[in-house]
């Protein structure tokens, strides 16, 4: 199921950037007037783009169903996740305004698609990609979520523009490979653009990307010693090749490109070796999209410490022999309250605590499985499912698994 799920998020995220990607090249890189047919046709990828994400978050629906109810979603489990979570109203309400993107694309009249409307598309579809970041790890962060958020956004939609746009680049100068039909002069012109939109991308992804490394992993031992750091390690390897070949291309064939256009010769040996680099700078774009879905679906590595205490310190018969002594740490729960019943799969979390000499604070455990950590004296414990269940809260010290003799129970339920 894990593997489906990050499947499902990767080709969104891809779908997504070649979405963007093909309509910031038709409205962006090439001179008004010009190139019209070439122009329709990244019109055209942009429309199958969309229709593969529609597809996408459909199959992501029923994957996230099929983990709340162990196996083929019914109907009724869809609606209530849609109707009942924040998960589940924000997906409806995306995918709604993607569908309706999609008719507008469609109704759209191939001669009638001017460059403004390719404009209006382009900020139409970036509320679709930043959307992802209202149920990603930065909509989870305790302190700060709002910039976390916008940070996780803009990161979103820099990588869509940079790797999508190389897509669309790549199909330029492939199209221009096999029919010659745009002069040197124009593929100057496109390429120089491009380079702008490119390193505007790399400096807010490098910005972005930065600060969220640092809110999800926390240290260089996590960075190193956890599954989502190693993802994550890959997935900024990927990225250096990734700006090595951009800068091989705003060095070398950039330049080149441009004293072809002021000769007007052929562009011969110099665009097939373009068309290189450039398809192979575009794979490791996709490839870092791939990885992107596959961090969607790991804890992110501040967690790692306490997923590694709940598989030591899972709740047995016995739990109180396995703890320290509390030393005056103490803990009460607030909110939910014995037997409260909650519609949906988060249940808000308040509790009083006393850290006493050791203390910092509580992990949250529902069933005796490990649902995260809080230092503040209130969150949400997301994804919960339907039924009755036990919260446990215990005080822990600052090294993330010495779980000290100081708990707090409550039972509550989840319609």
């Amino acid at each position: 199921m894990l593997a489906l799920e990050a499947t499902t998020s990767a080709i969104s995220y891809i779908a997504l950037a070649l979405l963007v990607g093909q309509l910031v090249a038709a409205g962006f890189l090439f001179p008004q007037g010009q190139a019209a047919t070439l122009r329709m046709s990244l019109f055209d990828w942009a429309r199958a783009s969309l229709v593969l994400f529609l597809f996408a978050a459909f199959l992501a629906l029923l994957v996230q169903g099929g983990k709340l109810q162990r196996g083929l979603p019914s109907a009724e489990i869809l609606w209530r996740y849609l109707r009942m979570t924040q998960s589940g109203k924000i997906w409806l309400v995306r995918e709604l305004y993607g569908f309706a993107l999609f008719l507008g694309m469609w109704a759209l009249r191939k001669n009638h698609v001017s460059r403004k409307i390719f404009w209006l598309l382009i900020i139409l579809t970036l509320p679709l990609v930043s959307a992802r970041s209202l149920t990603s790890h930065a909509a989870a962060v305790r302190d700060d979520t709002a910039i976390a958020v916008i940070a996780d956004a803009t990161h979103l939609i820099a990588t869509a523009l940079w790797a999508g746009g190389l897509v669309a680049l790549w199909r330029i100068f492939y199209l221009y490979y096999r029919n010659s039909d745009l002069s040197p002069a124009l593929v100057a012109h496109i390429v120089n653009r491009f380079s702008y939109l490119a390193l505007g991308s790399v400096f807010f992804l490098s910005a972005t990307g930065a600060y969220q490394s640092w809110i999800h992993v926390g240290s260089i031992n996590n960075l190193f010693n956890t599954q989502y750091g190693n993802v994550l390690v890959l997935k900024l390897a990927i990225f250096l090749a990734m700006l090595a070949f951009g800068a091989l291309n705003f060095l070398s064939t950039k330049p080149q490109l441009s004293r072809i256009a002021i000769t007007n010769v052929p562009l011969c040996h110099v665009s097939q070796r373009a068309l290189k680099r450039i398809g192979t700078e575009s794979l490791l774009g996709l490839s870092i999209l791939s990885v992107t879905g596959w961090l969607t679906v790991l804890p992110p590595g501040v967690h790692a410490l306490h997923q590694a205490a709940a598989t030591k310190n899972a709740v047995s018969t016995a739990p109180a022999a396995k703890l320290a002594p509390a030393e005056g740490a103490s803990v009460k729960i607030l909110s939910p309250a014995p037997e409260q019943a909650f519609a949906g799969d988060k249940v808000p979390l308040k509790f009083a605590l006393n850290t006493g000499k050791r203390g910092t604070h509580v992990h949250a455990y529902i069933d005796g499985e490990l649902m995260g950590m809080f230092e503040s004296k209130q969150g949400t414990l997301n994804g919960i499912a339907p039924g009755r269940h036990t919260l446990e809260l215990r005080v822990v010290a600052e090294d993330h698994q010495t779980e000290l003799d100081a708990t707090d129970r409550v039972e509550f339920n989840v319609k």
